[in-house]
């Protein structure tokens, strides 16, 4: 689909999963985020952070630059990635509509995403917290944002940056988690967290 900005002709949302670290063409990318800055909503998973970068993804972008324009997308610029050990998730804001009602949780073995730049247009969901091991072997622990929301000029952009292993995405508190995202992107979600008619659990 890379160069026909008109992929997503027809859909409701676009959920980006893929793998694409090495796609950075200026051109390719814009027509990737073409149905997005049309108004389509966007949902974005773990590997979706890191595509569609150009040059170096560690050093911060620049907000409105054409190194930026992925991470505009997102509202958030990661890099990289530590060791698989189990994530420690907590929902920070418990009036936030995509993620009322949850409960923090614990992952098994999973990817925690640096967060080397959060824009100002993202709204902080979730925090995950790893504890991993130094080299002389003393406890090391590192937190950053794994799930957030972004206002996209005008579009609504869900993203968590769980979701490596199938473990994790078969687990009950995840699929929620990126279900409800998924609803809020699409307008599907009140301002009270609740499911409008006709989009929740048949009975």
């Amino acid at each position: 689909i890379y160069g026909n900005p008109e992929y997503a002709k027809g859909y409701d949302v676009v959920i980006h999963d893929e793998c694409a670290a090495d796609v950075n063409d200026p051109a390719t990318i814009k027509g990737v985020l073409a149905p997005h800055r049309a108004g389509t909503p966007g949902v974005n998973l773990h590997c979706g952070m890191h595509c569609y970068r150009i040059g170096n993804p560690g050093e911060p972008a620049t907000a409105g630059s054409e190194r930026a324009m992925w991470f505009d997308y997102l509202g958030l610029q990661s890099s990289g990635h530590g060791p698989q050990v189990p994530i420690a998730i907590h929902y920070t804001d418990a009036s936030a509509a995509p993620t009322r009602g949850l409960a923090d949780w614990t992952t098994i073995n999973e990817e925690l995403y640096n967060n080397i730049q959060i824009f100002p247009t993202a709204k902080p969901l979730a925090r995950g917290k790893q504890i991993t091991k130094n080299k002389d072997g003393t406890p090391k622990e590192t937190e950053t944002v794994v799930s957030w929301v972004n206002d996209y000029h005008g579009t609504r952009v869900f993203s968590t940056t769980i979701g490596h292993n199938n473990a994790t995405v078969a687990d009950a508190r995840y699929l929620e988690l990126v279900t409800r995202g998924l609803l809020w992107a699409c307008g599907k979600l009140d301002d009270q967290g609740n499911i409008k008619p006709g989009y929740g659990p048949k009975p």
